[in-house]
């Protein structure tokens, strides 16, 4: 059988020129196959132009060229044909695989009803913190620090001796029953007059919902 060089140019695609070259030659995809050596599935990948199937270009340019004179047209001008296809394969599969753009999120932006909505917020927070506030008073003893005489057991030879301290301001305060005053910061500054022997001063605050704190001082006088 004698072949006679064509043009791959007249044709309309690529994959097509080569199966209409092919069948004009009285070829099967198997013959060809047999012929040069190379799985059929190759064969197809041209005709079907799935060049991302195909091997690496240099050697499927190396089985182009002996394809193209099986076929007898010009193997400079298939090659060129096949890269041609092989660039557009590669930029079709760049594009499939770009990554999809990154959403960014919305700017916030201060409207009358977000600043309402954030009053709202600021002031229920207030009124839970002061609600809490007002259990934790509730429910805890008045502070009640004394100051002097710092120490809770002691000896003296004098038979006076001055207390001072600080409690919370509006706390009623007793040193030994009776009633003791107390300026607006809570400080309190006392004398209490000492017999000879042991004398226990019992110094108590007492808030306004009955919760009370104790301090016991033991003085011995000589």
């Amino acid at each position: 059988m004698v072949f006679t060089a064509k043009s791959v140019e007249d044709l309309p695609s690529f994959g097509a020129k080569l199966k209409k070259i092919r069948e004009e030659a009285g070829l099967t995809k198997e013959k060809v196959s047999q012929l040069l050596s190379l799985p059929v599935k190759y064969i197809d990948y041209l005709e079907r132009e799935e060049i991302e199937k195909l091997p690496a270009d240099v050697y499927t340019e190396g089985f182009l060229r002996k394809y193209a004179k099986l076929l007898e047209i010009d193997e400079k001008l298939l090659v060129s044909e096949y890269k041609k296809e092989a660039r557009i394969a590669s930029h079709l599969k760049n594009q499939a695989h770009q990554p999809l753009p990154i959403l960014r999120s919305r700017k916030f932006i201060v409207t009358p009803k977000t600043v309402s909505w954030s009053l709202g917020i600021i002031v229920i927070v207030f009124i839970i913190g002061y609600f809490f506030y007002q259990l934790n008073f509730l429910l805890s003893s008045p502070r009640l620090t004394i100051l002097e005489p710092a120490q809770n057991d002691f000896v003296v030879a004098e038979s006076i001796i001055i207390f001072k301290g600080q409690t919370e301001p509006g706390t009623k305060l007793t040193i030994n029953g009776q009633q003791g005053y107390i300026d607006k910061d809570g400080n309190f500054e006392q004398t209490i007059g000492l017999v000879t022997g042991l004398n226990i001063i019992k110094v108590e605050a007492i808030n306004r919902f009955g919760k009370s704190n104790l301090e016991v001082k033991r003085i011995m006088l000589k």
